[in-house]
């Protein structure tokens, strides 16, 4: 019996070790959601000013939701390297008639000062019927406590026009 008893002990003693070990853990998921959490409002905030910079005709101001080195990939075109050549793109975009941009975040995930993006687009004309949706991966990069646009990819979801 003595042998039971000690085998019981070291039993019970494990299960102590683990839920202990187990609660730290616990604790950082929850803050880890929290974290999570903050990263998705902050990046849906700053893709609110973008739409309202692009509802507003203003290049500068969506350039501005971008790092100084960002990149972005548009479809059929070469990568756009910078600033001042993000702000020519989507000054280029608002004058070929699109008054409006919505974003919709499906997914974020992030680790220190990085995180990604997933989410689909729609661009509308003034009388807002949509001249272009599909889908987009950005990587986001957080500087001084603001999360801006570091790589930005995206692709049209509507078929490709008839020649």
């Amino acid at each position: 019996m003595n042998g039971f008893v000690r085998a019981g002990a070291g039993i019970a003693m494990a299960v102590l070790v683990v839920a202990g070990a187990a609660s730290p853990v616990a604790a950082q998921k929850a803050g880890g959601r929290g974290r999570a959490a903050a990263v998705r409002a902050a990046i849906e905030a700053a893709n609110k000013k973008f739409s309202d910079g692009a509802a507003k005709h203003d290049a500068a101001f969506i350039a501005a939701a971008y790092t100084e080195d960002a990149e972005a990939f548009p479809p059929n075109s070469d990568v756009v390297k910078g600033r001042a050549a993000l702000q020519k793109l989507w000054q280029g975009v608002l004058d070929s008639g699109i008054a409006g941009i919505e974003l919709k975040t499906m997914e974020v995930e992030s680790a220190g000062n990085i995180a990604y993006e997933v989410g689909t687009y729609a661009m509308k004309t003034k009388d807002g019927k949509v001249a272009d949706r599909g889908k987009y991966c950005v990587v986001w990069k957080s500087a001084n406590g603001q999360w801006l646009l570091h790589r930005d990819i995206w692709s049209t979801s509507l078929p490709e026009a008839k020649k």
